[in-house]
């Protein structure tokens, strides 16, 4: 077998307590600034018409509170959870050897293809774990105001999101793999943060070379003022590069992790 099922309960009650306090912060802030929009509302339409061209470029003025989720709340969901992801995938393997507890979990009777099977299969139940509980606690912000929505493009927006958030567990998964062992984790926090300013960059541009970065980051694809309040067409290019590169990675990733010598 390529998984084991003891070895993924150690390495989920190891992170259990990570993954709680990221879902339940970042689901609080989300919640937060989704029962803030009855306040709020009054506020975009007292906005000064010369400041409309401004709004434009991050999406313009939200007419209902999904829109506006997505141009308030969902930045700093994708900018966090983003770093959530990452280094949840970044630590899996990072752990062992910063904790010094490599030797332990190497001399367990299981082959390195199925110790990196169970903990890449743990990074992907835990992004997606974090992804539904932020969703449950935006959906249950939106029923206590009262404001009705489109449930089924939400639904759609946050598939996407989690899409986005594992590809970007995978990076860091995989990135870990090609370092030095007991590296410290910036690089995790710093790649995420790197591919977000590009999204941002690429989506408030009028410049026809800066608008083609969107295909080198995986934020195009999960961009919630597209997808929720714009209706474009969904970014295939962003996706299948990001996915495939996923794949790819996972693949040399398990070829290196083979080879690689292991510090106790």
């Amino acid at each position: 077998m390529m998984f084991s099922s003891r070895l993924f309960k150690l390495e989920f009650s190891r992170s259990f307590k990570s993954l709680l306090t990221w879902s339940l912060s970042i689901g609080f802030t989300m919640a937060f600034v989704i029962v803030l929009y009855p306040m709020v509302i009054d506020i975009y339409s007292a906005i000064p018409a010369e400041y409309q061209s401004f709004l434009d470029a991050f999406g313009g003025v939200p007419h209902n509170v999904v829109e506006y989720y997505a141009t308030e709340g969902v930045m700093m969901l994708q900018l966090f959870g983003g770093i959530f992801a990452a280094l949840e995938g970044y630590s899996a393997l990072n752990r062992d050897d910063k904790e010094k507890t490599v030797e332990c979990i190497y001399q367990l009777p299981y082959s390195r293809s199925v110790i990196l099977t169970t903990k890449l299969l743990k990074v992907i139940i835990n992004v997606m774990l974090f992804s539904i509980i932020v969703y449950l606690m935006s959906l249950l912000s939106f029923i206590i105001i009262g404001e009705s929505f489109d449930g089924v493009k939400f639904l759609i927006f946050n598939l996407y999101n989690t899409i986005m958030f594992v590809v970007l567990a995978i990076l860091g998964f995989a990135l870990v793999v090609f370092m030095k062992p007991t590296q410290k984790s910036m690089g995790a926090i710093a790649f995420p943060f790197v591919f977000y300013i590009i999204s941002v960059i690429s989506s408030v541009t009028n410049n026809d070379t800066l608008q083609l970065l969107k295909h080198i980051t995986p934020f195009t694809f999960a961009n919630p003022v597209d997808i929720l309040k714009l209706g474009a067409d969904f970014e295939w290019i962003s996706f299948v590069v990001f996915v495939g590169l996923s794949i790819v990675l996972t693949i040399l990733a398990y070829w290196r992790f083979q080879k690689r010598e292991f510090t106790v």
